[in-house]
């Protein structure tokens, strides 16, 4: 498809509405062949239950070539302990619109008070990235493996607990969310189910925690509790010591704002609504 000048002309990018994403859909499936329509819609359909983060926009921006989206970045916004972070996803235009594609991540990072995170950036976008002001977080994972030991695990979740309600989100989106009680201290956790390739091993992914130390500290619970439901070890980002596998290079992530983020934080971003 050839674009005549005057159409390009007439592209704008705009906020994406909920009109929007029926049309989004069938173009992040063009953009993503190797993810089904259905994996879209039903990242949407999670997405819509989510709360607002006043501020900043619902869904990201839409390239608008006048006879519907032609390319799309997605923005989902969560706040933690006073700071919004909004992670961008699924970064696509149509090919005869690509001129535009620098227009559209510009405009969606534009807030110097919001932390803008990339979970998943493709090799080809990196460069474009760290122009835009980004620069790496994260650059390996560890699958963390321990011993059962104390504390105690509970899927109650306190309603005194500050990130209760993280907890409870991710939980209505089918994910394992627990608190772990040890020495005086309650920890919480969102995990999810994976297996790794090497070596071949049922772990829990942890989508959100407080930290590393959070998790090395709770481990030994943590195993308590899924050894016998067979799982073996726990994913997380970063460098971790101990009894854990590090793979270097293995699922980098970047940032852009005031706020570095915690590596074992993923909650509010793709890796949970589109699973």
């Amino acid at each position: 498809m050839t674009v005549e000048p005057q159409a390009a002309a007439r592209v704008r990018c705009r906020p994406i509405a909920d009109a929007d994403l029926d049309g989004l859909a069938d173009l992040l499936t063009r953009g993503f062949p190797a993810a089904r329509r259905q994996y879209w819609t039903d990242g949407f359909a999670q997405w819509r239950n989510l709360p607002v983060v006043e501020g900043v926009p619902r869904y990201g921006y839409v390239l608008d070539g006048g006879l519907g989206p032609v390319g799309v970045i997605l923005l989902i916004s969560s706040q933690r302990d006073g700071h919004i972070i909004s992670n961008l996803s699924s970064w696509y235009v149509e090919p005869q619109w690509r001129a535009h594609s620098t227009l559209l991540i510009s405009l969606a990072t534009r807030l110097r008070h919001v932390t803008y995170l990339n979970a998943s950036p493709a090799p080809h976008t990196w460069r474009t990235l760290q122009a835009q002001g980004f620069e790496p977080y994260n650059f390996g994972r560890s699958a963390v493996f321990a011993l059962p030991g104390r504390g105690a695990v509970r899927a109650a979740i306190p309603d005194d607990l500050p990130e209760a309600q993280l907890l409870r989100d991710h939980r209505a989106m089918g994910w394992t969310s627990l608190v772990v009680e040890k020495d005086g201290l309650v920890s919480p956790f969102v995990l999810k189910p994976r297996r790794l390739d090497k070596p071949p091993a049922p772990v829990m992914d942890v989508m959100f925690c407080r930290g590393p130390e959070d998790l090395r500290r709770c481990a030994p619970a943590l195993a308590k509790y899924f050894l016998p439901r067979g799982r073996l070890g726990f994913l997380i980002d970063g460098r971790q010591p101990g009894i854990a596998h590090y793979v270097d290079g293995k699922e980098p992530r970047y940032f852009k704002g005031p706020w570095r983020p915690i590596l074992g934080d993923l909650a509010y971003t793709e890796k949970v609504i589109f699973g």
